[in-house]
């Protein structure tokens, strides 16, 4: 499933929190996906905290898909 977000950041983390009705789709926290961002593909876990969904983005990962904060990116999750 492919949907639009901001690349968000609080505190010193960096982020995509997911839509809703995206996170839906996922049956539990820390479920594992396949993210893609800009052609870049990498393995990670959805997360949830304080009732929301999101992704987190290391450092190494927004460098290979040349995203920053405040970048309004495609993003697709495939289950793994």
């Amino acid at each position: 499933m492919t949907f639009d977000a901001v690349v968000e950041t609080e505190d010193e983390g960096v982020f995509v929190v997911l839509p809703p009705e995206v996170a839906a789709q996922f049956e539990k926290a820390r479920a594992p996906v396949n993210v893609t961002i800009n052609g870049f593909t990498w393995e990670s876990t959805i997360a949830v905290y304080g009732g929301r969904s999101y992704v987190g983005l290391r450092r190494g990962v927004r460098q290979m898909a040349r995203i920053e904060p405040g970048d309004t990116v495609s993003v697709t999750l495939e289950p793994r």
